[in-house]
């Protein structure tokens, strides 16, 4: 039997060979036995090209390969067309092997580190609106749980920014109920952030309905802040003066806090005139107030706001008392922006009632 590369086997291979009996036929060997052993064998295997099975084939089931599952070939670039239509059958067009691999264990996936990753990136991949929405449609169900999860929350997230509007009401449906709570989850507040920035405002309405009763406290919140933040912008009208008046309740015990006047600031920013000018003049009336949040990250900002939205006697009063503490608001990096802004305003009131008295 001919070997099946031709020449001598690397010198590596040689000792795999047993070339037993050499025989001299006019002057030229003869191989008269040779006893296969193991490399000899394997290099027979190789010659004669036997497909061999790809070692993925022994993983289990759910953690093979698609195309180990559907029985391709590991060096075929497309599943066999086939297979493809068998597979495909019922499924949306623009299924990708991202989305294949993760169909039907989106849920599972998405509870671990790496699985969450590769949901994401299939989310990413998907050739089409039906495609995500069909994956992310497994979540039905676990919206709630995925909101307290440190890996779903991100698909979660994912599936919000990537799908259209309408298809995401059901985690509007599974989240009424527990807004509020999920508003102070470390997690959750970030999937509610997400609903309001991404979805029509009718369709968030009753989500920020349900944080109006308790808008003060969950203004002082570490993370439900942020929810009342992204509620101030992301509402109807009605809505936003129905919180700016829930914060004027409280607005000293806002100002006094950091989260809370982060709050006010984005209120400030965002309200009608009219009713951010309640906020300004609840403010006013504690003028020490106003000098410790002018010190502060989220109170400067809040303070210049206020300021800008006070008119006649009430500014000046605001920035004569500000301007008197200048020595102790210019020993914080936020207090010399305030002082530096005010003292502007000031020289150009002053020149205004010169030219004006002129």
């Amino acid at each position: 039997q001919a070997h099946p590369f031709s020449g001598s086997p690397p010198r590596s291979l040689q000792k795999g060979f047993a070339m037993a009996h050499v025989q001299q036929t006019g002057g030229q060997q003869e191989v008269i036995e040779r006893r296969p052993l193991p490399k000899q064998a394997l290099l027979e295997r190789l010659g004669s090209g036997v497909q061999m099975r790809a070692w993925s084939c022994y993983l289990p089931a759910d953690l093979q390969p698609l195309e180990v599952r559907l029985g391709q070939d590991s060096t075929e670039n497309s599943l066999p067309s086939m297979l493809v239509d068998d597979v495909r059958r019922g499924l949306p067009v623009g299924f990708g092997l991202d989305a294949f691999n993760c169909s039907s264990r989106v849920w599972s996936l998405s509870q671990e580190k790496s699985g969450s990753r590769q949901i994401q990136k299939a989310l990413d991949a998907a050739e089409s609106d039906e495609v995500r929405e069909a994956l992310a449609g497994e979540l039905r169900g676990h919206v709630l749980h995925a909101t307290k999860c440190p890996h779903a929350n991100y698909v979660l997230q994912k599936v919000i920014t990537l799908l259209r509007p309408a298809a995401l009401q059901f985690i509007i449906d599974e989240l009424s109920g527990a807004v509020e709570q999920t508003a102070r989850h470390a997690y959750g507040c970030r999937v509610l952030q997400r609903l309001m920035e991404c979805c029509h405002i009718h369709q968030v309405q009753p989500l920020v309905e349900s944080l109006i009763p308790q808008i003060g406290m969950l203004s002082r919140h570490p993370f439900g802040n942020y929810v009342v933040q992204n509620a101030l912008q992301h509402s109807t009208d009605s809505q936003r003066q129905r919180m700016v008046h829930g914060l004027a309740r409280h607005v000293l015990l806002l100002g006094s806090e950091p989260c809370g006047s982060a709050v006010l600031s984005t209120a400030l920013t965002y309200a009608a005139e009219v009713d951010s000018l309640v906020l300004a003049q609840g403010l006013l009336k504690d003028p020490g107030l106003l000098v410790s949040m002018a010190g502060t990250r989220y109170g400067h900002a809040a303070v210049l706001k206020a300021v800008h939205l006070l008119g006649g006697a009430e500014r000046e009063s605001a920035i004569h008392w500000l301007l008197s503490q200048s020595r102790a608001l210019r020993a914080t990096r936020f207090g010399r922006t305030v002082c530096d802004q005010l003292e502007v305003r000031e020289s150009q009131l002053t020149s205004a009632a010169i030219v004006g008295g002129a």
